[in-house]
């Protein structure tokens, strides 16, 4: 990226960043816009109790704009619509309320026109500035910040500052490669430097956790909604009859589900039964009468007769009415006469007519009318237009809409997760994050504590402990660890790492040169520390374990590396 364009970048982040900061500045700041945390129910449905609305001042304000002012009859922030003005101001109303608010607020008086809404934004916020929320945000960082960066001490900020001299190698022999010898000591730098990477991530975590089981606590558990209840009727039609007896009928009864013959009923009966149930039903009111019709095919219809009303006690009711089929027959052939048609059928109808009202848990309802009972009419007889199993009995749902405390839940994916489980999952996430984390920041943290052992487990991946190592060709003195790292990194090579009874040396092998850096040791670890071999500076070959790394590529010089040549 050229210098022009990071300029232009900058400056488009610059400008984005200082628009944003205008149109959001709280007026309270000095700026133009107004936060609001909603209450009550005034607004619904449109905000409910806790809702983050957000509003900016407007040159003009018209019907229809959602407003807030300050209520001098109420002594607080007061957001309602302006549904019309006079000559003392505008005239503001609530959406849920059905009177008009008794301050009359200019446009000077105006804090604002709604231009945003956040649904529980409100509550967020008060959560997320509880104190102890707070807290434990400010617990959390400090454990993500103290696993990403231990503090140095005096004696290790001393030692970044000193440097070793330079030392000669002979001119005329040729380089000495004394190649490394793995140490154990490897292991446990890699095993701490893994367990800060955790603990820095688990840190993380833990301060998301901590905000959300914050929120998660503040927000209440339970929540207004709209249930749908089904108010059901369930009904059953039966019928009984008499006829001359005989080979059609032995007994001269007419049964359920049995065809009514015209030329030898008697008499028919049709008999429905209906039984109202639901949840928190009250105050049932209602009757129930049987109506008898009939519809020919080519669409005419007429109404025969109906049978008494019955009211409803608890909820159940039965009705009956006479059905005469030697009658519905001659009023049928009667209109087949009149418009020239033979032998054509009809329907004939019992419909039971329904006046039902209540409550269910409070909301007022009227039943839905059931379906009828069917029978094919035909100028001999009258049977069941379908199957008896299905066509005797009717099922008839009222929905009812009602306002109900329900559990808050959240929709995750495609499940809905209730807040008691939402927030038990939260604390668990939180108490392992922190689990997890105290113990990587102690694992992390186990060693000599001085800038050496710093470097040693932030780049462990790339060092190589070894027991003695020979300097090869012009050695330079790099000017820091971080240094001699990129160095390595430029030769795709490891770093060697001898511990001397005094100081840590760090080493880069070239083919005709080696790049290090000199890490003095603290006087407790001089007095305390057993003496090992010192560093060999002898051209001549160690004996060593050899160690899978190519260091005899010559490769290009690195610039920006300082240091002096022998």
């Amino acid at each position: 990226m050229t210098a022009a364009s990071r300029v232009a970048s900058t400056s488009a982040v610059v400008a984005l960043v200082l628009a944003t900061m205008w149109l959001f500045w709280p007026a309270t700041l000095g700026g133009g816009t107004t936060y609001v945390t909603t209450y009550g129910d005034s607004m619904e449905p449109g905000f409910t109790a806790g809702d983050l609305a957000i509003l900016s001042r407007a040159g003009t304000y018209s019907v229809g704009d959602v407003v807030a002012y300050e209520s001098d009859s109420l002594d607080t922030i007061v957001m309602h619509r302006i549904v019309s003005a006079d000559a003392e101001g505008f005239v503001t109303q609530g959406d849920n309320n059905d009177w008009l608010d008794d301050d009359r607020p200019t446009r000077e008086e105006i804090l604002g026109r709604l231009f945003l809404r956040i649904p529980q934004g409100g509550r967020a916020l008060q959560a997320i500035s509880s104190p102890w929320v707070l807290v434990l945000a400010g617990a959390a960082a400090s454990l993500v910040l103290g696993s990403a960066r231990r503090v140095r001490g005096r004696h290790g900020a001393r030692a970044l500052r000193r440097r070793l001299p330079v030392l000669r190698a002979p001119a005329l022999s040729a380089p000495a490669l004394s190649l490394p010898r793995l140490s154990a000591g490897s292991l446990p730098m890699l095993v701490r430097a893994r367990a800060r990477q955790v603990a820095l991530a688990s840190g993380a975590v833990a301060l998301l956790a901590a905000a959300g089981a914050g929120v998660l606590f503040v927000l209440p558990g339970t929540e207004r909604a709209e249930e749908t209840l089904q108010v059901i009727q369930e009904g059953r039609f039966s019928y009984a009859g008499s006829a001359r007896p005989g080979t059609t009928y032995p007994t001269g009864a007419i049964e359920t589900g049995d065809t009514v013959w015209t030329a030898l009923a008697t008499g028919l009966t049709v008999s429905y039964t209906s039984t109202v149930g639901g949840p928190g039903l009250a105050d049932l009111q209602g009757a129930l009468r049987l109506d008898v019709s009939i519809r020919a095919a080519d669409g005419w219809s007429t109404y025969l007769d109906s049978g008494s009303v019955v009211t409803y006690a608890d909820g159940v009711a039965t009705a009956s009415v006479d059905v005469d089929a030697a009658r519905a027959s001659e009023v049928l052939s009667r209109h087949h006469a009149e418009v020239g048609v033979s032998g054509s059928t009809a329907t004939l109808t019992v419909t039971p007519t329904v006046a039902m009202s209540g409550a269910a848990r409070g909301s007022a309802f009227e039943a839905a009318p059931p379906a009828g009972l069917d029978f094919a009419l035909d100028a001999t007889s009258l049977r069941l237009a379908g199957d008896a199993g299905s066509v005797l009995s009717t099922t008839t749902g009222t929905p009812v809409t009602v306002a109900a405390v329900v559990p808050r839940s959240f929709d995750v994916l495609a499940f809905s997760v209730p807040i008691g489980v939402a927030r038990v999952v939260a604390v668990a996430v939180l108490a392992l994050a922190l689990l997890v984390a105290g113990g990587g920041a102690w694992l992390g943290r186990a060693g000599r504590g001085d800038a050496a052992d710093e470097f040693l487990v932030r780049h462990a991946d790339r060092i190589v402990p070894v027991t003695a190592f020979a300097t090869a060709g012009t050695v330079i003195d790099v000017s820091d660890a971080e240094a001699l790292r990129r160095v390595a990194e430029r030769f795709d090579t490891v770093v060697l790492h001898h511990a001397g009874p005094e100081d840590d040396v760090f080493a880069v092998r070239d083919v005709d040169a080696t790049y290090r850096f000199v890490v003095p040791g603290t006087p407790d670890r001089r007095r305390g520390r057993p003496p090992v071999p010192a560093v060999s500076r002898s051209p001549a070959p160690a004996a060593t374990t050899a160690v899978d790394h190519d260091l005899t590529a010559p490769l290009p010089p690195v610039a920006g590396l300082r240091g002096s040549f022998a």
